[in-house]
């Protein structure tokens, strides 16, 4: 690869389009209290039946730890449907000046995970998705 540098930093295949109104998508940057505090407040406040939470990559257990915080919070009263997958982007890459190679494209595929936590049912999401019911508030009592 020393006879290579990277000319366009990949994209991912999808055009990546804002995030929904009630969608949390987690970075290396954000602060987990943070991501919580949006989440409860969707929730209660702006009163929404299910939120969504994202990571890719090194964000995957930021966002199950948000989750998790979330429904411990929620006293065991959400639904969680989660869902695997990855999402991909191309590299590419040019020879060094002076090098007779020709140009490489390379495709990398990131781990990402999609977590839906809902106050009701959501049937249409069980067929694809992990699902995991409401514990109820007796699992978090001392």
């Amino acid at each position: 690869m020393e006879d290579y540098r990277r000319s366009e930093k990949g994209e991912p295949q999808q055009a990546s389009s804002p995030p929904a109104k009630n969608e949390i998508r987690c970075s290396q940057a954000g602060k987990i209290s943070r991501y919580v505090d949006v989440g409860l407040n969707l929730l209660n406040e702006e009163k929404m039946s299910d939120i969504v939470i994202v990571g890719q990559g090194s964000t995957i257990n930021k966002a199950v730890t948000v989750v998790e915080i979330i429904k411990r919070k929620m006293e065991g009263s959400l639904h969680q449907y989660t869902q695997l997958g990855s999402v991909s982007s191309k590299d590419q890459w040019d020879p060094v000046e002076g090098k007779n190679l020709d140009k490489m494209v390379v495709t990398k595929h990131t781990p990402a995970i999609v977590i839906h936590l809902s106050k009701l049912p959501m049937p249409d999401l069980e067929a694809t998705s992990g699902y995991q019911a409401p514990t109820g508030n007796d699992i978090y009592s001392a």
